[in-house]
């Protein structure tokens, strides 16, 4: 069964418990006369051991509420670092839309909120006052249990897929394969990690009961290991400075793969690089460049491949040619490094 429909039968047991919480009360709304209570002491109304709760202000219902999230996230900004590069592969390993924010959609318009790099989940709104001057004041909270199960589920759910790309990185002869099984697995990990630091902020008792089924350790380690046998060569043209070649160099050994020296290698790369003048009616310097980059792997397929071109304007024509590196760097640090996270997350829906 393909990996995808793993996690869409697990997302089952999670709609019952979503379907369970959309009977929460709203709260009450009032105008005018005294300044409720709950403005002052947010706790009040909610117990700091039972609800994480905070207070919005605005001029109107939606930018109060608006401020309550955002006071919310903050709770988590501050202690919680948010990869953004593994937010977004994560999503797209778990088929474009996290589990966690699928059930929770099915509760209402106002139980999820993205601010930033941080999702929060299960947000509910309470009391709301109006005073004699306009500023509306509304409560939002999360229900530190019910929450606590979901991101509980989550987590377990991630940890038994990220599992079962272990596995089947285990049973892989292509050695591309096997790394490509294991780096969406590290996506997975990192993601359970952050959270796990959220539920520790949630549900201090829950974090504390969190087991995988396998080791984080083990997973740096294998993936470590297996990444140094991704030995690369790299042959192009026209690159005369070296300049496009110590790019494509610094994205391979960032994930740890090794420059051939000597050893045959598993990946190469090959590219040309040209550059042309061109005349135009202005009073400037102007550069048309072209870029062509391939990966091919051991057995000679092609991987990556990606194929730029632009034209620079400068005031000379020494500054044209500095501003084309510049875009050919921004070029393969989104089309090349992009194409090739791609390819390895391929393997995660096979």
């Amino acid at each position: 069964m393909k990996l995808k429909s793993r996690l869409l039968l697990l997302i089952l047991p999670l709609a019952f418990l979503s379907c369970a919480t959309s009977g929460l009360s709203s709260g009450s709304s009032s105008s005018g006369g005294s300044k409720p209570q709950w403005i002052d002491d947010k706790h009040s109304l909610y117990p700091k051991d039972q609800y994480l709760v905070e207070i919005g202000e605005g001029n109107s219902l939606k930018g109060a509420k608006q401020d309550a999230k955002a006071s919310l996230a903050q709770i988590f900004r501050t202690t919680i670092i948010v990869d953004s590069t593994v937010s977004t592969r994560y999503r797209d390993l778990s088929d474009g839309k996290t589990i966690l924010e699928s059930e929770m959609e099915t509760t209402s318009d106002e139980s999820i909120t993205q601010l930033s790099d941080e999702t929060l989940i299960n947000v509910h709104f309470a009391e709301s006052w109006t005073s004699d001057l306009g500023r509306v004041f509304v409560v939002a909270y999360i229900n530190r249990m019910e929450t606590g199960n979901i991101y509980r589920q989550r987590i377990d759910q991630d940890g038994m897929t990220a599992n079962s790309l272990i596995n089947s990185s285990a049973g892989e002869d292509s050695l591309l394969r096997r790394y490509g099984y294991l780096d969406a697995a590290m996506v997975m990990d990192a993601k359970i990690q952050s959270l796990r630091d959220q539920l520790d902020i949630i549900y201090q008792p829950f974090a504390r009961t969190v087991m995988l089924p396998y080791d984080s350790s083990d997973l740096r380690n294998l993936y470590g290991d297996t990444a140094k046998e991704m030995v690369y060569s790299i042959n192009i043209e026209g690159d005369r400075e070296g300049k496009v070649k110590a790019v494509v160099s610094q994205v391979l050994t960032d994930r740890g793969f090794s420059i051939a020296g000597g050893a045959d290698a598993s990946l190469a790369v090959f590219g040309r690089i040209t550059m042309e003048e061109v005349i135009l009616n202005n009073d400037y310097s102007n550069l048309r460049w072209t870029l062509f980059l391939e990966m091919v792997n051991e057995e000679g397929d092609i991987v990556v491949s990606m194929d730029e071109k632009k034209r620079e304007t400068a005031i000379s024509l020494t500054e044209a040619e500095a501003r084309a590196y510049r875009s050919m760097e921004d070029a393969m640090q989104k089309s090349f490094l992009g194409s090739l996270e791609d390819y390895f997350d391929s393997f995660a829906g096979n």
